[in-house]
């Protein structure tokens, strides 16, 4: 299963994916809302920052990790937006509920050695979790706090980071390579109006 880094990444991407315009820094805020957001599935692995891992092992991968928590938290974020009169309530919404379904579907793509097998993916209304076959990331594992900090995982955040990283940087320099060509040829139309309209 994909670590936070892992997940914070693929908030990322799809921060620059949805942003509008080429200026991704510009809303920086909203980025980091993403990211975060991206891994807000893995809070039920808090226990584990208080010193009881087997609870947490115990509690993880269960009913955050199930598109009706995803629909459930995006519907919170529409009304939230709405309350505080932001632009865009819905659009962000969905964008929220991407960056969380994202979470799930990485973590139905990675390789898991420690039950119970994948994700309770449509709990409540149907008791069985759900893995898909292809396994692009590794897994993390997490028995002990040694494991938590071990080698092994140093190697699964570097292979996240490799994957996810280089997809982020190539869509961020492919949106901003096709933006600025886009700004280009509507200046260049701007520029050819006012010959064509002194023709005859």
């Amino acid at each position: 299963m994909p670590t936070p880094v892992g997940h914070s990444l693929a908030g990322a991407i799809i921060y620059v994916l949805t942003t509008r315009g080429t200026h991704l820094l510009r809303s920086w805020r909203w980025g980091l809302t993403c990211m975060l957001v991206a891994t807000l599935a893995d809070i039920d692995f808090f226990p584990a920052l208080f010193g009881n891992l087997e609870l947490a092992n115990r509690l993880h991968r269960y009913l955050t990790h199930t598109l009706l928590f995803a629909v459930l938290a995006g519907l919170v974020a529409l009304a939230v937006l709405k309350i505080l009169r932001k632009a865009h309530p819905m659009r962000n919404s969905i964008v929220l509920f991407a960056c969380l379904a994202s979470h799930i579907f990485l973590d139905l793509l990675g390789k898991d050695t420690r039950p119970p097998i994948g994700v309770p993916l449509l709990w409540p209304f149907v008791r069985r979790s759900f893995k898909l076959p292809v396994e692009l990331f590794l897994d993390l594992q997490k028995g002990t706090y040694a494991e938590i900090f071990g080698l092994h995982n140093v190697r699964v955040l570097a292979h996240e980071v490799l994957l996810l990283g280089s997809l982020l940087v190539i869509i961020a320099v492919l949106k901003i390579r096709f933006g600025a060509k886009h700004r280009q040829i509507k200046k260049s139309q701007g520029q050819a109006k006012p010959m064509q309209s002194g023709l005859p």
